[in-house]
């Protein structure tokens, strides 16, 4: 969760009482017992950064991000008296082929890991914790094993726990500090609550900030993801398994060791060496090795994301339409060139050269003349990778430099975005009447009823629309299979991965084309047959109308098929989750029936619901096109003014946690 360094600097003054917009909100601290031993500060201040502001190699004695304002407020005031340590953590979400709560689970980890050891060492020193976003995240659920006697340190020395933007926002114990939401984080609230740590907890969420406040009731579908993307490990993570972790695993991206922009120098290298050109006719094998290796894992991410089905030409559209020079812009450079050229062969090509080197590597071989007739094979291989991957190799260094930060977190930007408009779309589809036009129309251009066909094609031309815009915007394969492993007891979730797994298998902008061109022909027969007043009837070119219509009716029948008989890929039942209603439970025995027309009536029932309302609304609130890594409001805390006085959220917390420092001195 991205954030821009507060250009906050000043110290402001402590106060001793806290007035808070909307009401009165009192935090208290404990007392301080036991002073702090010689070498150690009397109050250790752990900051946690949010998303993209930190990483693992970080200075700890330099604040960074959102928070690096509060760390410098407490240090003005108390100086030497209050250590500042910001955690130096993973702090990725999806990008370095770990997911978000591989990333949080890094940061509590290390962060436990702190607190005890400098607990264990300054037995007198008393503690804050700040967090921000994902730092939010860590921090919630760190102060949550302290005041429920399971974290690294006692309660009682805890000064006060400071959330910006916690995606666990609404958990109990944790005061609300600020504007009112009327949602809680996308994470869900900690089941725990804050324990012993209740009144000592504060949290601010702007209410427009998704992570931190948003209606999962009304929104079942991103409210399920959310949950699952922001607790779910990757594959490789503890606790992995399962559907969920399928889903986290399907959005997550690894562009850690790839290098984009060396790729066309790469390539070059590699002809380079294997012609012994700088060796004197000498090729070293192990070297060759080497540079396809690299080459490969610059290559299989950007394979990977495009075969993924987030690489759409919505995606790619959307990005293209950011202003020339930014990262989003560059990202779509880079997307069209690599859809021009030929990954995977290029993929092959890399591994057939490093295979063949590393084996001769192993078997004691080190170099060979550049004649050696498998020299002269691994040449030919690297001239077909240079021809496969030209389009990208020639796109300048410094757009593909800037496309790797888009590029890695396509995955789940685009499918919150898409697979969002898909639940919604799907409850403004008529299936049942899609069906019955789907199987009148054909029969009423057999029977030359062009009245018939008429009214049928202009039927089918309104009904269409959502579904044309659906498969225009989205990958519905792509899209349907994320759907189907995401457990939503409301029932949207399994509608939108059934409807979208059969729509996925047909050719809807072909459908629609043909009931255009349809409608067309039969209004220009119903015209000359109907003619107005005064004009005779035209049975003649009425009936050379209607004989253009008939190898229409013969293609839609045709590829209506599909979709009459469609089959959509069946879901493990366990990954479906438990119903909560009567719809719910028919959606799940249609999934396992492919029950298309008992499913047309699930999405008819849903449709006229008023969940279905309340998610259409959400949806016009523009929430469709808020993205999971992306809202103006969490990157604007310093702007947001929590209390009478007129503080801002960076200023409260810095008078909040300074106040505690003195009080414990």
């Amino acid at each position: 969760m991205p954030s821009r360094r507060s250009r906050i600097r000043r110290t402001v003054a402590l106060i001793a009482t806290v007035t808070v917009a909307g009401g009165g909100v009192v935090l208290t601290a404990p007392a301080l017992v036991n002073a702090a031993p010689m070498d150690c500060a009397a109050a250790f201040n752990l900051f946690i950064p949010g998303t993209w502001e930190t990483d693992e190699n970080a200075d700890p004695n330099r604040p960074v991000g959102m928070l690096a304002p509060i760390a410098e407020a407490i240090t003005a005031q108390n100086g030497a008296r209050a250590q500042i340590y910001t955690l130096p953590y993973m702090a990725r979400a999806f990008d370095n082929g770990h997911t978000y709560a591989d990333s949080k689970l890094d940061a509590v980890s290390k962060a436990t890991a702190v607190l005890k050891a400098y607990a264990d060492k300054c037995q007198g020193a008393k503690i804050t914790i700040t967090g921000y976003s994902q730092g939010a995240d860590a921090a919630g659920d760190l102060a949550s094993a302290i005041g429920n006697d399971q974290g690294p340190v006692d309660a009682d020395r805890v000064l006060g726990v400071a959330l910006i933007a916690d995606p666990g926002a609404g958990t109990q114990g944790a005061a609300t500090v600020g504007p009112k939401t009327s949602g809680e984080g996308i994470a869900g609230p900690r089941s725990q609550g804050m324990g012993t740590l209740s009144g000592r907890v504060a949290s601010i969420c702007d209410p427009k900030d998704l992570y931190c406040s948003i209606q999962k009731g009304a929104n079942p579908f991103l409210g399920s993801l959310g949950s699952i993307l922001s607790k779910t490990p990757g594959t490789t993570g503890a606790g992995a398994g399962g559907g969920n972790a399928a889903v986290a695993s399907a959005l997550t991206s690894d562009f850690t060791d790839a290098d984009l922009p060396g790729l066309g120098s790469n390539v070059d290298a590699l002809g380079k060496q294997l012609r012994g050109i700088d060796t004197s006719g000498s090729v070293d094998v192990a070297e060759v090795a080497d540079t396809a290796t690299s080459l490969s894992k610059s290559l299989s991410p950007l394979a990977e994301l495009l075969q993924s089905g987030a690489a759409n030409s919505a995606a790619t559209s959307n990005l293209a339409a950011a202003p020339a020079g930014t990262p989003e812009n560059a990202a779509a450079q880079v997307l069209t060139t690599a859809s021009h050229a030929d990954l995977t062969g290029a993929l092959d090509s890399v591994a057939t050269i490093a295979n063949t080197a590393a084996k001769l590597s192993n078997s004691g071989t080190t170099t060979l003349p550049a004649t050696d007739p498998q020299i002269s094979q691994l040449s030919t291989n690297a001239a077909s990778l240079g021809s496969q991957i030209a389009s990208v190799a020639t796109t300048p260094a410094d757009a593909l430099q800037a496309a790797s930060s888009v590029l890695s977190v396509l995955k789940p930007t685009v499918v919150v975005d898409q697979a969002l408009n898909v639940v919604t779309g799907v409850t403004a589809l008529d299936i049942p009447a899609i069906l019955h036009n789907l199987i009148v129309l054909p029969q009423k251009i057999a029977a030359g009823d062009v009245r018939g066909a008429r009214d049928a094609a202009r039927e089918l031309n309104v009904q269409f629309a959502p579904v044309v815009k659906m498969a225009a915007g989205v990958d519905l394969k792509w899209i349907s299979q994320i759907l189907a492993i995401i457990s939503d007891p409301s029932g949207y979730t399994q509608i939108a991965a059934l409807v979208t797994g059969i729509l996925g298998n047909v050719d809807v902008i072909k459908l629609a084309n043909i009931a255009g061109q349809a409608q067309e022909i039969a209004w220009a027969a119903a015209d000359k047959l109907f003619p107005p007043p005064g004009v005779l009837p035209d049975p003649v070119g009425a009936a050379a109308q209607t004989t253009a219509l008939l190898p229409l009716g013969l293609e839609l029948a045709s590829v209506a098929a599909n979709m009459l008989t469609g089959k959509a890929t069946k879901t493990d039942p366990e990954l479906l989750g438990k119903q909560a209603n009567p719809v719910g439970n028919a959606i799940t025995a249609q999934a396992q029936t492919l029950d298309l027309q008992g499913l047309a009536g699930s999405v008819s029932t849903m449709a006229q619901s008023q969940g279905a309302e309340d998610l259409a609304a959400v949806v016009g609130e523009g929430l469709n096109a808020a993205s999971f890594f992306a809202s103006g409001a969490h990157q604007s805390y310093q702007n947001l003014v929590v209390d009478n006085a007129g503080r801002n959220a960076i200023q409260w917390v810095s008078d909040w946690l300074n106040l505690q420092i003195t009080r414990a001195a």
